[in-house]
């Protein structure tokens, strides 16, 4: 009983936390939806999350947050936030010239297993005005499994969307970016670990 109570006052405070703060990367922190995807994955165990600010994961994911998922000292997994420009404001097809044009975007997030294995992938802050269908949780699902050792070609590996090209590509492509990063950056720090 003291331990529900225990995950129950965390999962309160942390949800609250993040909610409702923005990280200075400029992207929300989606924490009720990130507690319940990781609830659902990591059943009866005791987690924590904590913010990896090491300069190859910044040098890897840039403008995102990547997260370890623990359990006491082990890793359980990762989570990696991100933000992913679709189009820019008026039109994919539109060419203002100027470079400093606001692009539409959606933010979303995908949990791995320690192995750096997706999990589970949700979009959770769409602001485009065309795309909403990459959000159905139908269509994510084909990411679960991947793990960066092969390519995704958007309209064979990947279902095309109509009416969501553009979105779809842009997420195909970050997931597959990320994923690869994420492999590279284990690779590196189990190397660091090992020396």
């Amino acid at each position: 009983m003291i331990k529900i109570l225990i995950r129950l006052t965390f999962l309160f405070f942390w949800v609250l936390f993040c909610s409702f703060y923005p990280s200075e990367k400029g992207i929300q922190v989606p924490g009720k939806k990130l507690n319940k995807t990781i609830a659902k994955l990591w059943k009866d165990k005791e987690l924590s999350l904590k913010e990896l600010e090491s300069d190859i994961a910044g040098l890897c994911f840039g403008n995102s947050q990547l997260f370890t998922v623990l359990e006491n000292k082990d890793i359980l997994g990762y989570i990696y936030i991100g933000r992913v420009n679709s189009c820019r404001s008026g039109g994919c097809s539109l060419d203002t010239g100027d470079a400093a044009a606001e692009f539409e975007y959606f933010d979303y997030f995908f949990v791995t297993d320690s192995q750096g294995k997706v999990l589970n992938v949700k979009v959770y802050n769409y602001r485009a005005t065309h795309g909403h269908e990459i959000m159905s949780r139908g269509w994510l699902k084909q990411f679960i499994g991947y793990s960066g050792g092969e390519e995704l070609i958007y309209g064979k590996d990947v279902e095309a969307i109509s009416g969501a090209t553009v979105s779809a590509n842009a997420i195909n492509n970050d997931i597959q970016m990320e994923v690869h990063c994420l492999k590279k950056w284990l690779s590196v720090s189990a190397e660091l670990t090992i020396n």
